[in-house]
């Protein structure tokens, strides 16, 4: 298995609790390992291979003669299915993914449990940006309402804790946003103007209000200091136009507003 520059089969790995290893990725190795050596000797049952590998019999048993594969191997199989491993900057795959990145931050969520994934629809509801970042992902996925006045969501419905945990290892949110302390992702300040425009762009279509008899845009939110000023500051520089920040808002100025484009 190949290791991507933005999105690494070991890091996808760690995003699991294997009780068995200490590290997650361990489990790959060895699962790696184990298959190799059954493929070259095809006749050895898991007791031989166990002997011959020095690893437990009751660790590799289900791999030899069920077929089965650590959770690990399974995301990782699946990630390079829909070519997130594979993915770089110009790729549509990680088009795809920086949208969804940015949604997660502006209106989804990930759950701590198990990375399910899950995104709030904005004020664009079935035109919502969201569909189109689900699809160019290719995954499939369902539309959930009747949410006790809460914004309908549209959720995964296949390998959506695959996403989940993609996503959480470029940087987006796991658990409670509110409850952390955020920084926007690390590949951001690496990336190409048009990464970040996307970004930035899927951010205000979720976060950005307009006030009435005013051309600026405001996003609120009650999030730690240092992330609301790096956004500020992402949002000031591909904008190209002055951006401020007040104790728990960001104001984008009539100019800056004006050539982002229409983001509502």
């Amino acid at each position: 298995m190949t290791t991507s520059a933005l999105i690494s089969e070991r890091a996808l790995a760690r995003t699991y609790n294997t009780p068995s290893y200490a590290d997650p990725f361990e489990s790959v190795e060895d699962y790696e390992r184990v298959m190799e050596y059954a493929s070259k000797h095809p006749n050895k049952g898991s007791g031989a291979i166990s002997s011959q590998l020095e690893l437990p019999r009751g660790r590799i048993r289900p791999w030899v003669d069920n077929n089965s594969k650590p959770d690990p191997v399974r995301a990782i199989e699946a990630a390079r299915e829909y070519g997130w491993l594979e993915c770089s900057f110009g790729d549509p795959e990680f088009t795809a993914l920086n949208t969804l990145v940015a949604n997660v931050f502006s209106g989804g969520s990930i759950a701590e449990r198990n990375y399910e994934s899950s995104f709030a629809l904005n004020h664009r509801g079935e035109e919502s940006h969201v569909f189109d970042a689900l699809e160019l992902a290719g995954v499939d996925y369902q539309v959930v309402g009747d949410r006790d006045g809460r914004a309908d969501e549209v959720r995964p419905t296949e390998h959506g804790t695959v996403l989940g945990r993609v996503l959480a290892v470029l940087g987006a949110p796991v658990g409670p946003k509110a409850e952390q302390h955020l920084s926007l992702p690390g590949y951001l300040s690496s990336a190409p103007t048009d990464v970040r425009e996307q970004f930035v762009y899927a951010y205000l279509e979720n976060r950005a209000v307009e006030r009435s008899g005013k051309d600026t845009l405001t996003i609120r939110e009650k999030r730690n200091w240092d992330y609301l000023s790096s956004l500020a500051d992402l949002i000031e520089a591909v904008a190209g136009g002055s951006v401020r920040l007040g104790k728990h808002d960001i104001i984008v100025s009539a100019d800056a507003a004006r050539r982002l484009g229409t983001v509502r």
